[in-house]
């Protein structure tokens, strides 16, 4: 990617007071991702995210003309220009020129971020010998800013001078203006460091004033598979946000889809439903990730897991937090806490020829099975991703298979995301709506829609208008993170 011009707030449910989450960040859309064929004006941008739920935009300044457009549309929708990207040009004969002074200008008083990415051909990337020249122009802009009530915060850029969120922090220091910091940008971290990513967010924490994210493969380099939409790629996004919460940042989160092909609507709807996905109560949070839990014998909180290399049905795993990891041997998991319909994330790795379950209310399983390049197994619904036969007179019926196998190799972590919508029951008792499965999504794609249940899945709970979230863990080794639950209303 080279540099250039290119929700409601909802409230996580606390299933208990030690892991109740605070209100999400505001999430806004980088212009990088809202422009396609269809929607080529500021105005047709501003209509789409209003429509799908973002609290605004983060376009990159053109023109003072494009700007003032792009103003105004958002004043319609009574929406919010988040930040501006724009260059900052060290080797210019005025670095603080035309474009900035007349983006603070229109900006002025709109509490917006002025995005910098910083580029010189004095210096190489990161280059500190460069610090001595940059800070008293930085010190201009942001005092410049300040007047017009503006922030700066300095976008680290692949390729730019300011390359890494460490290069920003150092100039934040010195800089010294209480208006003046840094973003993280995922993509970009990921491209030239993607290691440490505590010891960073900890580091930016005292001038992080936005973060941009979207999906991404784990150890990727290229840009094709490290700006993907916030629902697919290996990467594990959710620890981000999970130690921006850690964090106590509250500030702007933007969706980058910098050369994402396709529709645009279709990709930021994808985006905006993960988002939402990874808005609901952390159910394993860090450090604490099995106190929202009952029947946790057999489990154990560990950093991390990967096919044990002397024995690929086994899980290896690794000292730390923030993963769940049963041999085999675990109970049932429940959540203390019980819920009714509900939308749900989760992760899940497993190692070769081992099975596991999810079961919503504790009644209803969607399955977890190793079976990656394997055909229909010989009953409906064993597969993973199925949904687990009831059993009825010594035998499995109404089963169902997964729509595709979208099943990752043994060893590999998989997600599921899940629409469920429990039963009814009236005052005596009887059941007045049977439970219903919406929606499965199997790593990234659909694989069941709109799936009734007469009665429970096999090995279920009775069926009941609330209950727990239900983990297997005595079928084979298993383990799980990043689970988080979102209370639904009809």
């Amino acid at each position: 990617m080279k540099p250039g011009p290119s929700l409601l707030t909802l409230l996580a449910a606390c299933a208990t007071a030690a892991i109740c989450d605070a209100a999400e960040p505001e999430f806004f859309a980088m212009d990088t991702g809202t422009r396609d064929a269809a929607h080529q004006t500021a105005e047709a941008q501003v209509a789409l995210v209003k429509d799908l739920g973002f609290a605004g935009i983060g376009p990159s300044y053109t023109s003072p003309e494009a700007l003032r457009d792009m103003l105004a549309a958002l004043d319609r929708q009574h929406l919010k220009l988040f930040a501006l990207y724009l260059k900052l040009d060290l080797d210019a004969a005025a670095p603080l020129g035309a474009e900035i002074r007349e983006a603070i200008n229109q900006l002025r008083n709109r509490d917006a971020i002025l995005w910098l990415f910083v580029t010189t051909a004095a210096n190489k990337p990161s280059d500190p010998a460069g610090d001595a020249r940059a800070v008293p122009v930085m010190r201009e802009v942001a005092d410049l800013a300040q007047a017009g009530g503006l922030r700066i915060a300095l976008y680290p850029h692949s390729g730019c001078w300011v390359e890494r969120v460490d290069d920003a922090v150092r100039l934040a220091r010195q800089v010294e203006r209480k208006n003046f910091g840094v973003t993280f940008n995922l993509c970009h971290w990921l491209m030239v460091d993607g290691t440490k990513l505590d010891t960073r967010l900890q580091e930016a924490r005292p001038h992080l004033l936005a973060v941009t994210l979207n999906g991404a493969d784990a150890g990727a380099k290229d840009w094709g598979k490290l700006i993907q939409p916030l629902d697919s790629g290996s990467y594990d996004v959710g620890q981000v946000l999970a130690k921006l919460r850690d964090l106590d940042y509250r500030g702007p989160i933007g969706l980058q889809h910098y050369g994402i092909q396709g529709d645009a609507r279709a990709n930021l709807q994808r985006s905006m439903n993960a988002w939402r996905r990874m808005q609901g109560t952390a159910l394993m949070p860090a450090g604490k990730a099995l106190v929202a839990w009952e029947n946790a014998a057999g489990w154990s909180e560990v950093g991390n897991v990967r096919t044990d290399p002397q024995d690929a049905a086994r899980l290896a795993t690794e000292p730390g937090t923030g993963v769940v990891v049963s041999q085999g041997a675990g109970q049932y998991l429940l959540t203390k806490e019980r819920f009714g319909d509900v939308e749900v994330h989760l992760e899940f790795m497993i190692p070769a020829h081992s099975n596991s379950g999810i079961y919503l209310l504790g009644s209803h399983e969607v399955q977890i099975y190793d079976s990656f390049g394997k055909a229909k197994d010989e009953y409906p619904g064993i597969e993973c991703g199925g949904i687990y036969p009831e059993w009825i007179n010594d035998a499995n019926v109404r089963g169902h298979s997964p729509r595709v196998n979208a099943s990752k190799a043994a060893g590999e972590w998989q997600s599921f995301d899940v629409i469920y919508r429990a039963p009814r029951f009236d005052a005596a008792g009887t059941k007045t709506r049977n439970a219903r499965f919406d929606q499965v999504i199997h790593n990234g794609q659909l694989v069941q829609e709109s799936i009734e249940l007469l009665g429970p899945t096999r090995a279920g709970l009775p069926e009941q208008a609330s209950g727990p979230l239900r983990l297997q863990g005595d079928h084979g080794p298993v383990a799980y993170r990043n689970v988080r639950i979102r209370p639904l209303t009809d």
